[in-house]
């Protein structure tokens, strides 16, 4: 970057759902940023990316955590949510959850593959055999080479009697095929099991370098500088059926427009001991904005809304921003309990 931002000036533009090339380089240049917590803020980087529904943006930034060793997909807000949590609240996200649910598979996948619990990752490989070949972008190492640094033949041929299910053998680690990694590793058995029944793969020839396609993380690390892609993002509810109403664009600083930031600072202290601060706090959210509500209002689908939020929403809108859902009527209602809450809370 040519100039130095700040880990909050970063996260206020992933809040925002702008500038995402500079979050992009910042986050390369500062991985644990991703995932970093202040203490002024209730989200990290990653959360807020999540939030902004754009797959692209998520696969593009994972590959930074390579070298993270203390990076967790699944880390939690302030208010105990995980990336999952927030996927799993907004009818927009579901691309997104799917990623995410995917991402969780193949975590479970691999790390079964580091402890050798072969059988485990044979039933998950078994459920959808393209998780044999593939691994979230912030790992180093695919299924095949773990097999490799068990020196797991035996294991290795189990798998091959899955249907529909072959492994891509010139995946690579740092440039380095899996039997040079079963070599590095002491496993001589696996090396040469495996040169010798695909002899046309492991010859000293490298020119069969060019069946082998680099990973995400390498294409964006050599060329981030020139080429990273920046789709332009928006915030949609995805219909359900036929018969749901139209897409409704937004993006977030329009919905930053819609609210009014003159929410005051909440003490926690003050929550009774037999609430918990998650529980207030959701209770204190906004459900479309995620921003804590001064004028609580509640909707026809039973959610609480920012009301100059969920007003300018209904003006184009007649179904829920949460389920989608058709509203029986568009009336509003005083959430009188969260106002005397957020009354308390804010004194």
């Amino acid at each position: 970057m040519d100039e130095e931002f700040s880990l909050d000036e970063i996260i206020s533009y992933a809040r925002d759902f702008q500038n995402f090339e500079k979050v992009f380089s910042a986050v390369y240049l500062h991985p644990d940023w991703l995932t970093t917590i202040p203490s002024t803020r209730r989200w990290a980087i990653l959360h807020h990316i999540v939030l902004s529904g754009n797959t692209v943006h998520f696969d593009q930034i994972l590959p930074s955590q390579k070298s993270n060793v203390q990076f967790r997909l699944l880390t939690k807000t302030a208010d105990q949510e995980t990336v999952l949590d927030i996927a799993k609240s907004h009818v927009y996200l579901s691309d997104m959850l799917k990623r995410i649910e995917r991402l969780i598979k193949l975590d479970e996948l691999l790390n079964y593959a580091r402890e050798g619990k072969w059988d485990q990752c044979i039933e998950i490989v078994k459920q959808d055999p393209s998780y044999g070949n593939e691994k979230p972008p912030y790992r180093r190492f695919y299924l095949i080479h773990h097999l490799a640094y068990w020196n797991a033949v035996e294991p290795f041929k189990e798998f091959l009697k899955i249907e529909n299910f072959h492994f891509a053998l010139l995946l690579r680690v740092d440039g380095k095929k899996v039997n040079d990694i079963a070599r590095e590793a002491n496993c001589e058995a696996f090396a040469n099991f495996i040169e010798k029944e695909y002899t046309a793969y492991f010859d000293d020839d490298d020119d069969d370098d060019i069946l082998y396609e680099p990973s995400a993380a390498q294409n964006m690390l050599n060329q981030h500088d020139a080429n990273i892609i920046i789709v332009p993002h928006t915030i949609y509810n995805e219909p359900q059926s036929s018969s749901a109403p139209a897409k409704k664009l937004l993006n977030r600083a329009e919905v930053n427009k819609l609210v009014p930031r003159k929410a005051k600072p909440i003490n926690i202290s003050n929550i009774p001991t037999r609430y918990s601060s998650k529980t207030i706090l959701n209770l204190l959210t906004c459900s479309l904005t995620r921003a804590t509500v001064t004028d609580p209002v509640v909707a026809a689908d039973g959610f609480t809304y920012e009301r100059t939020a969920i007003e300018n929403w209904l003006k184009a809108n007649d179904c829920s921003p949460m389920t989608n859902e058709k509203l029986a009527h568009k009336d509003l209602t005083p959430n009188v309990l969260v106002k005397r809450l957020l009354d308390t809370l804010t004194q």
